[in-house]
């Protein structure tokens, strides 16, 4: 497989904000860059942040987040970008945490939950099946799309529109897996406010759960060829990406 360098664009308060350009699919066409970018959340951004921002060509900004996380941590406003929020989570009872219910989340969930909670992602779920719209309608690319650190519900939405592109599924697990270096800082950053707090067994549970693990991404993964057999069929029947409407969006993402 031949290993492609990360495009990070370099925010000073936003982590995780990468272009999804520059993968292959597997005729060989390539991922214009500056369609997809995928992203922590946006709501800390500086005015440098901002102008950088500007100059990406983003037109549509997708928030898999709750209504409480967006509360907490809004999106900044852009003129002449058009704001789309859907929580992604699924059917999980779970909040996910703000920084005031950080603390009890990374107790009380555990590696085995969260593996249950990728492999029901991709489901019916009306987050994602507004993604796959919206995607094949060039108006709205550039897209962000993004959740509150880039991993888990981006990590899932990143892994459809490559699906939808063709690209192999080693592709798409080196995408995901790629959080693990941009959130690093973060991740020691969080890891220093908290230690106090917990204890050692406590503390490797929330550094699991703030990893990208090949495990979580791949339960989805194994959960759409156990239900439906194939990723295509899967797409067409999900989303109504049907083999006509793939090859057009396609034609266009690709090079």
């Amino acid at each position: 497989m031949e290993h492609l360098e990360t495009k990070v664009i370099p925010f000073e308060a936003v982590y995780n904000f990468r272009d999804m350009g520059g993968y292959k699919a597997r005729d060989g066409r390539v991922i214009k860059t500056g369609l997809f970018y995928r992203s922590a959340a946006l709501g800390k951004m500086t005015a440098t942040d901002k102008k950088l921002f500007a100059t990406l060509g983003i037109k549509t900004i997708f928030d898999y987040r709750d209504p409480h996380e967006v509360q907490n941590n809004p999106n900044p406003v852009f003129p002449h970008t058009h704001y789309i929020q859907i929580p992604a989570k699924g059917k999980h009872t779970f909040e996910m945490p703000t920084n005031t219910g950080a603390r009890d989340f990374y107790k009380v969930i555990n590696a085995d939950m969260f593996r249950g909670f990728y492999a029901q992602m991709p489901f019916n779920n009306a987050s994602f099946q507004k993604l796959m719209v919206t995607i094949q309608n060039p108006d709205y690319l550039g897209l962000v799309h993004h959740c509150a650190v880039g991993k888990d519900r981006t990590g899932i939405g990143s892994a459809l529109i490559l699906l939808a592109l063709d690209v192999p599924e080693e592709t798409i697990m080196e995408n995901y897996l790629a959080t693990n270096v941009c959130l690093q800082p973060m991740i020691e950053k969080m890891a220093q406010t908290i230690q106090h707090q917990y204890n050692d067994r406590e503390l490797q549970q929330f550094y699991a759960l703030m990893s990208a693990r090949e495990e979580y991404l791949q339960a989805a993964l194994d959960a759409i060829d156990k239900q439906y057999g194939s990723k295509a069929t899967y797409l067409e029947q999900e989303f109504g990406l049907t083999t006509e409407k793939r090859a057009q969006l396609q034609s266009y993402c690709l090079n």
